[in-house]
């Protein structure tokens, strides 16, 4: 067993407890993902029997630490993360050989990220993960209900931002191959490409966004339409949505005609 997942404990001990359906939802979308073990909302999130700590560890000798820990062969081992170290600490006792991680989705609890964890398995090949039916998005779909959290928009790995592309420099070849800026498929977590106009975007990005929309927008205006997409986006403190820059192409559009 890979992966224990400590998600419902730790939102229980936070007074965030699932009822018996939302649990076996909890299950059933953890199992279609490849997690090995699931902790009911009662049970603790670091069992009596479990190894527990090893905060610091990532800056000394870990390797040597995992070897001796793999002769223990534990069920369960819990990294701390007083240090920030939780994540790449089961990431590397995972690389080495180790098993029996618990984790939490997004790190709740002060625990491994388990969907980092996971996507580590999938992109080293060590545990292939389905695209068929989403199923981390149906992981955190159900997360969202039952914590009452909304998954920040560029949350590692599940963020739904992630695949926005805002640079100009880049805009180009991502319209061509977006693989190539892609750490694994948006399919995965449910997430969409999306190309984002703001602050720094260029003329070939505002003219692509235009095709997307399906604008037909004057080639020579779009450095006026450019200019005011940036003026906007500075305004605002953020890259502008499509409807956000679809009204302002269409607002440029109608003035030769109100003039």
């Amino acid at each position: 067993m890979l992966l224990i997942d400590a998600t419902l404990s730790v939102l229980s001990a936070q007074g965030r407890k699932a009822d018996s359906l939302m649990t076996q939802k909890w299950v059933k979308a953890l199992s279609a993902i490849g997690v090995g073990g699931v902790k009911r909302p009662r049970e603790p999130v670091v069992a009596p029997d479990a190894i527990y700590g090893f905060d610091n560890f990532l800056r000394g000798d870990y390797p040597e630490l995992f070897r001796q820990l793999r002769r223990l062969e534990p069920l369960e081992v819990v990294f701390g993360d007083s240090q920030g170290f939780a994540t790449a600490l089961a990431t590397a006792w995972l690389e080495e050989g180790g098993s029996g991680v618990v984790a939490s989705l997004t790190g709740i609890g002060g625990l491994p990220a388990l969907e980092t964890l996971r996507l580590f398995l999938r992109q080293t090949g060590r545990m292939a993960l389905p695209q068929a039916n989403r199923p981390l998005a149906n992981v955190i779909r159900l997360y969202e209900t039952i914590s009452g959290r909304k998954i920040s928009l560029f949350q590692p790995v599940l963020g739904q931002g992630l695949f926005a592309v805002e640079s100009g420099v880049h805009v180009d070849s991502w319209s061509k191959d977006p693989t190539l800026y892609e750490p694994f498929p948006p399919e995965l977590t449910g997430a969409k490409r999306l190309l984002a106009l703001g602050r720094h975007s260029g003329r070939g990005a505002v003219d692509l966004k235009c095709r997307q929309l399906g604008l037909d927008f004057p080639g020579e205006a779009l450095s006026g339409l450019l200019a005011q997409v940036r003026d906007k986006a500075v305004a605002l403190g953020r890259s502008l949505t499509e409807d956000e820059f679809a009204a302002l192409a269409r607002s440029l559009m109608e003035r030769p005609l109100e003039s």
